[in-house]
């Protein structure tokens, strides 16, 4: 839910409230009032990184603009428009039928460019009109010209747009009048904030799919729990989500799970692309193995695809968990130490060499990124599997094929200080039979 906060005068309050009503099911308002001008800004600078908007009066506004400060977040404020004043104006001309308007005193003049006041008075006409600049000693300054207009005889009403001064008139004997901004007025202004906010939010939401597959999930003759393993993979899902609090949706396909959430969540999910712990929670609860493809785009079809060959190649590779970021790089989280490949899109060259030695380019980068490690191409099977982080086996796999395909060339090496067989090695060059 949007979370909105709202900085209003100590006396104005009563006049947001009616908002907070109409809008629960839309926003979550939170209020700071403030009976000091110097209590504004502290306001905004301890509070603004919490909340999604902030919405204030248009005395606050004034305040920190006077201040120097810059609105980081959505920033709206709210001050009585022509139709509120006009509309008060009306009442107040029922309520006091004999009022000469030559003996009003008016403050806000300068604190609304929509409102011109000195075009309601005839040229021969004095108005009582108070503009005041914006300092610390406001309320007081501002308090003191209406008791003094109106100690004078200058000035029977005054009307105002500052709540906080109201009470002290009253004491002083000065009949006031409060001209502020209307509920719908301020209702408008956070229609603005919230569409605003929502604007912002689908332009900076980046889509994730997670495509999340196991053999386990597949109906065969020989596999009779395909459906009870579906079964208890969703509610291991639907449990993780809700023991850390995630929005992702969880649809089940006939043979694969979908997870729809936002870079946000995946960031969480993931430790910063550092290790997934979805996937290693379900492996705890669950007896299968599971092969999970993280797709990361400005959009649901683009990550849609980048899920899936981000599946694939988990499955291929035997990863359990893999990520292709918006920006193309594949990033395995099976390892100690994240591995971050190159971007497909600059490395033509891998393009070309994966399609002539039939080798995927997640594998070919995989290598080369253990390569650039180690600073040798002399690899063993346990330099493979400890820089990403799968078993001897998978290891030995890799280079198995490597051989088979004229790139590794096997190789063996005895150590200077230890006893024994000499160790084997796989000199790899992906470049040997390119030519």
């Amino acid at each position: 839910m949007i979370r909105i906060g709202v900085i209003v005068a100590h006396n104005s309050l009563q006049d947001v409230l009616p908002v907070k009503e109409k809008l629960t099911d839309r926003c979550e308002l939170t209020f700071f009032t403030y009976k000091k001008l110097s209590e504004i800004k502290p306001l905004y600078l301890e509070n603004y990184l919490f909340f999604d908007a902030i919405v204030m009066n248009g005395l606050a506004h004034l305040v920190l603009q006077n201040a120097n400060v810059h609105y980081q977040i959505p920033t709206h404020y709210y001050m009585a428009n022509e139709r509120d004043f006009y509309k008060k104006l009306f009442h107040i001309s029922r309520k006091y039928p004999n009022l000469d308007f030559s003996k009003v005193t008016f403050d806000f003049s300068g604190y609304t460019g929509l409102i011109k006041l000195e075009e309601l008075y005839a040229k021969d006409e004095e108005a009582h009109l108070i503009h005041l600049d914006i300092t610390d000693n406001f309320y007081e300054e501002l308090l003191e010209r209406h008791i003094e207009l109106n100690h004078s005889g200058k000035a029977e009403l005054s009307i105002t747009a500052f709540s906080n001064i109201l009470d002290k008139l009253s004491e002083q004997g000065v009949k006031a009048e409060l001209i502020t901004a209307s509920p719908e007025t301020i209702l408008e202004i956070f229609e603005k904030v919230i569409l605003e906010v929502r604007h912002k939010q689908l332009t900076e939401s980046i889509m994730v799919i997670g495509k999340l597959t196991s053999d386990a999930l597949i109906p065969k003759e020989e596999n009779t729990h395909a459906e009870l393993n579906q079964s208890l993979l969703q509610t291991a899902l639907l449990e993780y989500c809700k023991k850390n609090h995630l929005t992702m949706i969880i649809q089940k396909q006939s043979v694969h799970f979908e997870i729809i959430t936002s870079q946000k969540e995946l960031l969480f999910i993931t430790n910063n692309f550092a290790q997934d712990t979805l996937i290693d929670t379900l492996s705890e609860h669950l007896s299968f193995s599971l092969h999970l493809g993280w797709g990361v785009a400005q959009n649901i079809d683009d990550a849609r695809k980048k899920a899936h060959t981000a599946n694939h190649e988990a499955q291929q590779q035997d990863i359990s968990s893999l990520i292709i970021t918006e920006d193309g790089q594949f990033i395995s989280l099976d390892t100690e130490e994240k591995v971050v490949l190159q971007k497909i899109e600059d490395t033509p060259e891998l393009q070309r060499l994966s399609e002539k030695l039939d080798i995927s380019i997640l594998f070919i980068q995989k290598i080369l990124a253990v390569i650039e490690k180690t600073n040798t191409n002399e690899l063993s099977s346990a330099d493979i599997a400890q820089h990403l982080g799968i078993t001897i086996r998978s290891s030995n796999r890799i280079l198995n094929e490597l051989e088979s395909k004229g790139i590794a060339e096997l190789i063996y090496k005895k150590h200077e200080k230890l006893r024994g067989r000499p160790k084997k090695f796989y000199k790899i060059n992906f470049h040997k039979n390119n030519s």
